[in-house]
C-alpha cells in the first residue's frame, strides 16, 4: 500500500576543511564543492553484478514490517531473487522512498517511518549485515540524498523551517559508521534535491535566506558557505504537495511533481530551466495523476512518472512537443499486465546499463530502459508472489 507523503525535514552536516575549485563539480551530477567530511568511496566498476535493495513494510498478517531484502541484477540486467532470501531488519519499515548506497556499493542508507536513519553494508556476495538499525539524529529524516563522493549523505526533514525542516548532513566513515553533523541548510517543506556542480537545486517552500512567497523551487551556492541564489515559481500557485523530483541528465531542467489530494487541481509535474545563477519556469504538464516519481534519460529530455494511489500507471515525458517544448508523451507501452501502485523508482547511470530504471510496485519490482533512440523499454517485472509481506516498498540500487 502507497500513502500520500506530506513533506517534512532532513538532516546532516559536518566541517568543511576548505573549498575545492568550482569546476571540479560536473552537471551529472557530482558535488565536490568542499572538503571530504568522510571516507571517500571510489566508484565500483561499471558493469558488473549490481544489488537492489527493496524494503517490504507489512508482515504477513498485515502488520507493520522492518523487513528489507536483496535482490541481484546481473551485468547483463537480468534481476533475479536468490534462494535463500538475503533479508535484514531495520528500526522500522519504509513504505516509500529511495534507498541510497554508496559509490563503491557498500554502505546504504535509508530514511525509516520513526524518523531515524538506517544504515547497513553490503559484501560483495551481496550479503547484508545492520550498522545502524536506526540512527536517531538531529534530524526527522523523510528523504536520504547520498553525496557522489560517498563520504556523506544529505537528510531532507520536510517539515515547516520552524519545526526543524530542512537539509541536513551525515558523514559516512570508512567503516560504514555514520555520524550526524546537524542542520546545513534550514528550509520550508524541502522535499526534492538535486546537485550541478557546486550548485543545488531544492524543491521547498523557501530554503536558506531566500523567503520570497510563492517560490517553491531554489538554486543554492553549496560548499562552505551556503547561500540561496535564485528561486521560482513553478507551479503558479500555493496548492502543490511534491512528490517525485528529478534533474536532466544536462542539469538544465528539474522536473517536479504534484501530488496533492486537497486542492481540486489535476496533479501535475511542472518543469523549470536551471541557469547558473537563475531558475525560469517553462510549463506545466498536466494531467499526471499522482505523480510520486520521476526518473529521467541520461541521453536526451525524456523522463518517466510514475503514477501509484490514483493512476496506476507509468508516463512519458519528453521535448517533442512543438518547438521543443516538453509534453506528455503518453503512458508506457507494457510488457504484460500493467503496473500495480508503481511507486519510488532507482536509476544506473554508468556501464552498460546506463538509462536502466527499477521501480518498486505493489508486489514486484519492474525494469525499464532508456534508449539513446528516445525510446522507453518496459523490460518486464520480477514478481515476488501472493502475501502482504510480498509487498514493496522504498528502493534503491548499487551505482
Amino acid at each position: 500500500m502507497r500513502w500520500i507523503w506530506l513533506p517534512l525535514v532532513l538532516a546532516a552536516c559536518g566541517d568543511d576543511a576548505g573549498e575545492l575549485p568550482v569546476d571540479a563539480g560536473t552537471t551529472d551530477g557530482t558535488l565536490v564543492s568542499d572538503a571530504p567530511s568522510g571516507c571517500v568511496r571510489d566508484p565500483a566498476p561499471a558493469d558488473r553484478t549490481r544489488f537492489v535493495v527493496v524494503a517490504h513494510p507489512y508482515d504477513a498478517n498485515g502488520g507493520r514490517a522492518a523487513t528489507f531484502e536483496v535482490l541481484e541484477l546481473s551485468a547483463s540486467g537480468e534481476l533475479t531473487r536468490p534462494t535463500p532470501r538475503r533479508t535484514f531488519t531495520l528500526a522500522d519499515r519504509a513504505s516509500y522512498g529511495t534507498i541510497e548506497i554508496t559509490p563503491d556499493g557498500e554502505i546504504g542508507l535509508v530514511a525509516l517511518e520513526n524518523g531515524s536513519l538506517g544504515v547497513f553494508r553490503l559484501d560483495a556476495e551481496g550479503n547484508p549485515s545492520v550498522i545502524h538499525e536506526g540512527l536517531a539524529g538531529s534530524f526527522y529524516a523523510t528523504k536520504v540524498v547520498m553525496d557522489p563522493r560517498g563520504d556523506r549523505a544529505w537528510i531532507l526533514e520536510g517539515n515547516t523551517r520552524e519545526n526543524g525542516g530542512g537539509i541536513y548532513r551525515v558523514s559516512i566513515g570508512c567503516d560504514g559508521t555514520v555520524t550526524d553533523e546537524g542542520l546545513y541548510a534550514a528550509a520550508d517543506l524541502p522535499h526534492g534535491l538535486a546537485f550541478v556542480g557546486d550548485r543545488a537545486v531544492v524543491a521547498a517552500r523557501d530554503l536558506l535566506d531566500s523567503t520570497t512567497p510563492g517560490h517553491d523551487v531554489h538554486l543554492a551556492r553549496w560548499g562552505v558557505s551556503p547561500g540561496a541564489l535564485a528561486g521560482a515559481d513553478a507551479f503558479g500557485d500555493d496548492d502543490a504537495i511534491v512528490g517525485g523530483t528529478a534533474l536532466t541528465s544536462d542539469g538544465k531542467t528539474f522536473l517536479v511533481g504534484d501530488t496533492s489530494a486537497f486542492s481540486g487541481v489535476p496533479n501535475r509535474v511542472a518543469v523549470v530551466g536551471v541557469g547558473q545563477d537563475a531558475l525560469t519556469p517553462i510549463t506545466v504538464l498536466s494531467p499526471i495523476p499522482d505523480p510520486q516519481a520521476i526518473a529521467t534519460s541520461p541521453f536526451g529530455d525524456v523522463a518517466i512518472v510514475s503514477s501509484a494511489l490514483d493512476g496506476d500507471a507509468i508516463y512519458v515525458l519528453d521535448t517533442g512537443g512543438t518547438g521543443g517544448a516538453w509534453r506528455i508523451r503518453g503512458e508506457l507501452a507494457y510488457a504484460g499486465a500493467a503496473p500495480l501502485l508503481p511507486g519510488d523508482v532507482a536509476t544506473i547511470s554508468r556501464g552498460a546499463l546506463r538509462g536502466r530504471v527499477l521501480v518498486s510496485e505493489l508486489s514486484s519490482v519492474r525494469q525499464l530502459a532508456f534508449r539513446d533512440t528516445g525510446a522507453v523499454e518496459d523490460l518486464g517485472s520480477l514478481q515476488f508472489g501472493d502475501g502482504l509481506e510480498n509487498i514493496g516498498g522504498a528502493i534503491g540500487v548499487t551505482p
